[in-house]
């Protein structure tokens, strides 16, 4: 039998290389074929011995007497991450509502440059008898784990049901919830504040993060405390001892007047502090002040000492890192992330990126510190001690540490000099000795108030003499008197003082590190991404003492969602689910377990942020313009150019000020807005951005009458779009979308969407973003796509989300002219529909795919009379409703179950030309309504 075969798959090509020297190295191997393949180096040794790996793969014990087997082992590696996650084409900004990404089909992508190492994996996984995945125990490791297994099992997925994978702990449902909920929420909040206030069509998304959001909450409760802090007034009391200079104390009661010696000079001064330490009234503490006066001396009650060490740092995890950069050097977490990345790439340091705090005990301390005693400077004077440990092993990366010695003075770049320097002096930091001292406390009693000193002694500074000037332990008040418990002092000084309390300061970014890193808010590696993230999208500013200020926007996001209830800014939601994503990790929980109830209770906070979203405007309201409130920023195109449905009055076409129309980011040139304005209501709303030309509609046959929404009754907008198709919008309903009417607050709502009964224009219908079936076509062609409901003048159509002009998919199935309306079954219930459910075709659905039926209204006298005025059934399989309405159909792989087959090319009409099924463009009609649907951003 030929040895078992072995994959390793590391995350970085030293890593792999490191591998293969270790199983080269042993007894008995034969290097073979090292190669490299193009898209990464692949070494491939024989006859590597070892206890046999399926039996510890299978977690059962190897006993002593079980002899070693040889292993195939071949070892390569990916950089990093191998693919991206995303929705499809059907699933853009304007072509579905945000809600609907909580359980959109997610596809994965693989970039130009990653292709080759996927079918690289391929391609080696098809010889592989097991796969071990070598990418480090953390979520980032994990992630890039589940996206090797997923491509090796695409070339082998044996290696899946024999249980072949080893050292596999995934938390995917991580990467998930947040592409989910982060796209919702940044969709809904862009696209609402655009239609509503000024400044928001040109700066891009407003993005929301389930990390980005609760790192904007630290700084924004930080300054709402600053905001609503109100000072109170307190008073204290302070008293004064002097020491001689062979450290007695001085106590000439002889002095002064009436042997109540205050402000005496000379000696050393000792302060006590007040045990009450303050109090809020002040005739109370005048009246104790009062008191201490009269009794004129004080009695010693205590005079205790006790040994006291200050503790040498931990060994460097990145957290700390970042916490001490910002701290000593002024240095933010996102420039330190780079510049201790490029001294790592230099050989400077070890990996930045680690959660360990303690060295393994092989790790030859001995060595590193010998390295430095030929360093000239203050490195070269330290020898070797024993390392105190911390408390946190992430099993992947041991801690930072200078990975050799040299001269700072020879590093060229003054930021990376710093760092270094941090480094190497954190790391003989924590291999000294603990600093010690003598720590005292002296109490006295004057009338009946205590007043307590303390005085520290520092015997050893050890790692406190490589660490300055940044690390200093001091309480000011050096050695105290040795006096005996019961002896009468008179004090120097007895002083009340006023003052009032303060508020607190701005967050700094070593306090948002702790706290981001305390509540589980992003890992090492990514809490600098997260920081930068909020600085980026101008939620958050910081100035030149690292401290953080929230902007108006960033105060606007968080005030609107606490007033709905929801306080997504708190790190509560983001904690729960980083706990449910490590029970994944472990194995106590599935994936499906976990990311069901965290979506849905995400998804009930959506939906109440939908119908409450005027609070949401209420809170931006408070910081910005509504929309056209600007004078400045519009100018006039058209005065009296359409009817205000609410006044009846004439309101005015406005288009943004070329001045104001700034590029946006990496989306090349801004499309430049047009708004209607009303005068009278005050009123402004915004058309579609990608309408070349607006016009006020009029009645068809009659041009003097306005065509008005029969809704809100204001006068419809004609669209013109580059293309040469054209829609129609309601300049109510298109900023405030009508919920009776299929409306979402959250998405651009033209006519096309709209489900009034009456209206020529309405040609939505209910449940047009539920899928009724999977492409047949799409998916013959390897492609993702939908067939949803659609409707337009000329009839109701089943199509495909890739349908319309220029897009690859045709596939339309054209339904009866005889049905007045059709629905989606269940297309308006809240609940989950799989295959058993009453609204699936239990004849065409199965665990993998979901058919669902269709509701037909009829118009009077259109069908047989056997017809009951309304039908639920399933297009597909439904042989009755075929032969009597006479429709032919062509076999239908979906019900056939191949999924794979291609749908005959051609039209395949009925004999009556009501119902057609064609994967050809229907002269036209497809592209028109299609162009109703705004095109996404």
């Amino acid at each position: 039998m030929p040895p078992p075969i072995v994959l390793n798959v590391a995350e970085k090509p030293s890593v792999a290389r490191a591998l293969a020297q270790v199983f080269g190295g042993q007894p008995g191997s034969r290097p073979r074929n090292n190669q490299h393949s193009g898209a990464a180096q692949v070494f491939e040794i024989e006859h590597v011995c070892f206890p046999p790996l399926f039996r510890q793969g299978e977690g059962r014990p190897v006993p002593p007497n079980v002899p070693n087997e040889p292993h195939t082992m071949i070892t390569t590696s990916v950089r990093g991450h191998l693919a991206s996650q995303d929705f499809g084409p059907q699933y853009g900004w304007s072509r579905c509502p945000p809600a609907a990404l909580f359980d959109a089909p997610i596809q994965t992508e693989y970039a130009d440059d990653m292709q080759p190492l996927e079918r690289m994996l391929r391609d080696l996984s098809r010889r592989a008898s097991a796969l071990i995945l070598m990418a480090r125990l953390r979520s980032g490791g994990e992630a890039i784990s589940d996206e090797v297994r997923t491509a090796c099992l695409r070339g082998n997925a044996r290696l899946g049901t024999q249980h072949r994978i080893y050292r596999a702990k995934f938390s995917t449902a991580r990467s998930e919830h947040d592409l989910r909920v982060g796209a919702a929420f940044t969709r809904f909040q862009t696209l609402r504040l655009q239609k509503k206030f000024d400044g928001f069509q040109d700066r891009g998304v407003v993005s929301y993060g389930p990390c980005q959001f609760p790192t904007l909450g630290f700084v924004v409760e930080r300054w709402a405390r600053i905001e609503t802090f109100v000072p109170e007034a307190f008073w204290s009391l302070e008293m004064t001892i002097r020491l001689n200079a062979d450290g007695s104390v001085v106590n000439d009661a002889g002095q002064g007047s009436g042997g109540n010696v205050y402000n005496q000079q000379g000696g050393r001064p000792i302060h006590l502090n007040w045990k009450r330490v303050r109090l809020y009234d002040r005739p109370v503490t005048t009246a104790i002040y009062d008191a201490c006066l009269e009794a004129g001396e004080a009695v010693v009650t205590s005079l205790t000492g006790r040994p006291k060490n200050k503790w040498r740092p931990v060994p460097l995890a990145t957290v700390e890192l970042q916490k001490r950069a910002s701290k000593y050097l002024r240095i933010g977490s996102e420039e330190l992330m780079q510049k201790a990345e490029e001294l790592y790439n230099q050989g400077y340091i070890s990996y930045p990126r680690t959660e360990t705090e303690k060295f393994r005990p092989e790790f030859n301390h001995h060595t590193l510190i010998q390295s430095f005693q030929g360093v000239a400077g203050e490195f070269g004077d330290y020898a070797n001690r024993i390392p105190r440990a911390g408390q946190n092993d992430d099993n992947a990366h041991p801690p930072i540490t200078p990975a050799k010695a040299c001269d700072p003075n020879s590093i060229a770049d003054p930021t990376q000099r710093k760092i270094y320097e941090l480094v190497v002096k954190h790391y003989l930091a924590c291999c000294s000795r603990d600093a010690v001292g003598r720590e005292t406390e002296l109490t006295l009693k004057i009338a009946s108030e205590e007043f307590v000193a303390k005085g520290l002694m520092i015997l050893e500074r050890n790692w406190l003499e490589i660490y300055q000037p940044w690390e200093r332990w001091s309480t000011g008040q050096g050695e105290l008197p040795k006096v005996a418990v019961g002896s009468r002092i008179t004090p120097t000084s007895l002083m009340m003082k006023d003052g009032s309390t303060q508020p607190p300061q701005l967050i700094s970014e070593v306090e948002l590190i702790a706290l981001m890193d305390r509540n589980g808010i992003g890992t090492d590696a990514t809490i600098a991404q997260h920081i930068t993230t909020i600085l980026d999208r101008n939620y958050a500013e910081k100035d030149g003492s690292q401290r953080f200020h929230p902007t108006k926007l960033g105060i606007a996001l968080v005030e609107g969602y606490n007033s709905m209830g929801y306080q997504l800014n708190k790190p509560d939601l983001r904690r729960e689910m980083e706990a449910e994503c490590s029970a994944v990790a472990a194995g106590r929980k599935s994936k499906d377990a976990v990311l069901g109830p965290v979506l849905a209770k995400m998804l009930d906070c959506f939906k109440k942020a939908n119908d409450e979203v005027n609070k949401l405007d209420e809170a931006v309201a408070r910081h910005f313009g509504r929309l056209g409130s600007n004078a400045n920023s519009y100018v006039l195109l058209q005065a009296n150019f359409s009817r205000c449905g609410a006044c009846n009055g004439m309101m005015m076409l406005k288009q943004q000020s070329a001045s104001n129309a700034h590029r946006q980011r990496n989306q090349g040139p801004a499309q430049i807005s047009k708004l209607l304005f009303c005068q009278t209501c005050n009123q402004s709303h915004l058309m579609p951005r990608y309408a070349t030309q607006v016009h006020p509609a009029v009645k068809p046959g009659n041009r003097q009458q306005p065509q008005t929404c029969p809704i809100c009754q204001y006068q419809l907008i004609k669209c013109d779009n580059d293309g040469g198709s054209s829609y129609h919008v309601c300049p109510k309903c298109f900023s405030d979308p009508p919920e009776s009417h299929g409306g979402d607050p959250s998405t651009d709502f033209p006519c096309s969407k709209c489900t009034h009964p009456t209206c020529s224009m309405a040609t939505g219908i209910r449940g047009a973003d539920i899928e009724i079936f999977p492409c047949p076509h799409c998916t013959s062609m390897g492609n993702t796509g939908s067939i949803s409901l659609k409707r337009s003048t000329t009839g109701y159509r089943l199509s495909c989300s890739n349908g319309g002009r220029d897009r690859g998919c045709q596939f339309v199935i054209w339904l009866p002219k005889a049905a007045r309306d059709i629905s989606v079954e269940g297309g308006e219930s809240e609940e989950t529909v799989n295959a058993q459910s009453p609204v699936a075709c239990q004849n065409c659905s199965n665990p993998n795919r979901l058919v669902r039926k269709l509701k037909f209204v009829w118009k009077m006298g259109s069908v047989p009379p056997h017809y009951d005025q309304e039908l639920v059934t399933c297009v597909l399989c439904d042989d009755q409703l075929k032969r009597d309405m006479d429709i032919l159909a062509v076999d239908d792989p979906i019900i056939a179950g191949a999924e794979t087959a291609r749908i005959t090319e051609g039209v395949v009409q009925a004999m009556q030309g009501e119902v057609q099924v064609s994967t050809e463009d229907e002269d036209g009609a497809e592209e028109a309504v299609e162009e109703e649907e705004i095109n996404d951003d």
